[in-house]
């Protein structure tokens, strides 16, 4: 196992612990979501997969005069928090997330404990 597959495994397991349900590797399409944890050559990437009932709401948001609408609204709270929980929680778990790509998840490097 890799340094990276190590921290990758360390991190399911931190936020299993702390609640969240995580997409196992290899089902990243999954449609009922949860968080996503990858491994790249250089980090370990966080983010969320949408279930599809939001992923629905994201595509509604594209059509012109629906910011205001309950659908909308529902996805851009949830995709606002699910960016904001993940990160808080593994600072408090002592990682050093970084934010990445506008609110699409945290990057995590192989330097944190």
């Amino acid at each position: 196992m890799t340094a990276l597959e190590a921290l990758a495994a360390r991190l399911r397991f931190d936020l299993q612990s702390a609640g969240f349900v995580l997409v196992p590797p290899g089902h990243e399409d999954d449609s009922d979501g949860g968080l996503l944890v990858s491994v790249f050559e250089d980090h370990v990437h966080v983010s969320r997969g949408t279930h599809d009932r939001l992923s629905e709401a994201a595509l509604d948001k594209q059509e012109g005069g629906r910011k205001g609408e309950e659908v909308v609204c529902r996805y851009e709270t949830t995709r606002a928090t699910m960016h904001l929980a993940p990160g808080s929680i593994l600072n408090a778990f002592d990682y050093r997330a970084k934010p990445y790509a506008l609110g699409f998840g945290h990057i995590i490097t192989p330097d944190q404990p």
